[in-house]
């Protein structure tokens, strides 16, 4: 049995963890023994320490945050560097052990370390990056020596050729998406007050709360989802606001953007395209500093969604979206366009084809 390594994190954000699953479970499918690793273990505690500091720095240091990625974009290869030398003996132990005939990387931190890696220790096995920024990969993504790099849209491709790789490294693939993200099959539609799912709408406490109560306000049958944000739980549920349904953590995430006519949520790729993927219009109301900057790009172009970057000026976007009718038109637009191509077959198949 052909035997894949699947490189991820557990405590970076979600986009990570569902293209993981999402491919390890296909690659499953067709009889393949698949690992999935939290690359950042492999570090020991400086390697945990860099996973359990990003959601710190990302809701409560900004500030910092926006330094270390500035960083990593001016100086990838130093980032590289350091991850080699944290993870290179645990990592080789794994691959020495485990004997994979494929790795993939869906995580940024570990594009160069693992190629490197594998020359230093002659090692003929294939390596694989799937990109999971929508819109402007970080520099840290770009892997020359990689044999192959998914990526999410031709705009990403354009940027990856420009930097000197060739067409052959290259597969536009789209994003992988967990199987249970349902495919909007029929036309949504309301009549008298549209469901709104807000999904942990910034990185900000004091600008969720706004968004939050803003459109709490409005004419329509509004849930929030938390996700991981306990803070904003918490105050959220001391509120005790009955215009709303508060949940913390779900697993029925897709059954909440089935019955959505409208996703408010800040630009993570995972979100934009489960929503898309149901049939469900956008509305980007943050992003992470750096790395999701862009994505609002992504539905703006498609026509699918929209966004709105200042809190106090949400609920009247959303209010402007109901009265004019442009919410509907949106979901027909979002029902018949492309907007979401699932990556999971794509790239399944192509790991499919090396491994043949």
């Amino acid at each position: 049995m052909k035997k894949i390594l699947i490189m991820t994190s557990e405590r970076t954000g979600t986009g990570h963890k569902s293209a993981a699953k999402a491919l390890a479970n296909r690659l499953r499918s067709y009889q393949y023994d698949v690992k999935v690793v939290d690359a950042f273990t492999l570090g020991g505690r400086p390697g945990m320490w860099l996973e359990n500091s990003y959601e710190r720095l990302v809701n409560h240091f900004p500030a910092g945050w926006w330094f270390t990625f500035s960083f990593s974009q001016v100086f990838p290869d130093i980032i590289h560097s350091y991850i080699y030398h944290i993870f290179k003996k645990d990592m080789l132990k794994l691959i020495q052990e485990y004997q994979p005939d494929l790795i993939l990387s869906v995580h940024v931190m570990y594009t160069k370390a693992i190629s490197k890696l594998l020359r230093k220790n002659n090692l003929k096995i294939p390596f694989m990056v799937n990109v999971i920024d929508l819109v402007d990969p970080a520099k840290p993504w770009f892997d020359k020596n990689a044999d192959i790099s998914f990526l999410p849209t031709e705009k990403v491709k354009q940027q990856f050729l420009a930097k000197g790789f060739k067409e052959s490294q290259l597969v536009v693939s789209g994003f992988p998406i967990r199987e249970d993200a349902n495919i909007s099959k029929k036309p949504k539609d309301y009549t008298d007050k549209p469901n709104i799912l807000i999904v942990n709408p910034s990185i900000r406490l004091r600008r969720s709360l706004q968004i939050i109560n803003g459109v709490s306000e409005l004419n329509a049958n509004v849930t929030v989802v938390c996700g991981l944000d306990h803070a904003l739980y918490t105050k959220l549920k001391a509120n005790n606001n009955p215009r709303y349904k508060l949940y913390e953590f779900v697993t029925n995430m897709n059954e909440l953007l089935a019955d959505a006519h409208l996703l408010i949520c800040k630009a993570g790729p995972n979100m934009i395209l489960e929503g898309a993927r149901s049939g469900t219009p956008i509305l980007i109301t943050d992003h992470i500093p750096g790395q999701e900057a862009k994505n609002y790009q992504y539905i703006e172009d498609l026509g699918i969604g929209t966004r709105s970057s200042k809190p106090k000026k949400v609920k009247d976007h959303v209010e402007r979206l109901i009265k004019t009718g442009e919410l509907k038109t949106l979901l027909e637009k979002v029902r018949t366009t492309k907007a979401c191509v699932d990556g999971v077959a794509i790239i399944s198949d192509k790991i499919r084809e090396v491994l043949k």
